[in-house]
């Protein structure tokens, strides 16, 4: 019976340094800085804070507000292709007609 007892004693205490470790984890190592970081430290955040322009140029980073921009240049452009594809096609017509009118103008010449 004693031994039962121990042996939840320690699970009871295991639990605990569960829960104390999932809290407060100590230090937490970002891989390939070689940075310790402890769960609440802000460091990290605060220079993001004061730095989150340079970070977004350095990474190449989109914002949702590029992406609405972009999203607009595509738009125009789709738009402005269309309306040269229409053009063209409009040339095309006007050639075929220009043609019509030139043989129909050679006939009459050899005639």
């Amino acid at each position: 019976m004693a031994e039962f007892v121990n042996e939840n004693i320690r699970k009871g205490s295991n639990v605990l340094d569960r829960i104390e470790e999932s809290l407060f984890p100590g230090e937490i190592e970002i891989e390939g800085s070689g940075y310790q970081r402890r769960m609440f430290d802000k460091r990290i955040e605060k220079y993001l804070d004061e730095h989150f322009e340079e970070y977004i140029e350095e990474f190449n980073l989109v914002r949702e507000i590029d992406l609405h921009i972009y999203e607009e240049k595509l738009e125009h452009c789709q738009e402005e292709t269309e309306e040269l594809k229409e053009f063209q096609k409009d040339v095309k017509d006007e050639l075929k007609l220009f043609k019509a009118r030139l043989d129909r103008i050679e006939k009459e010449l050899q005639r």
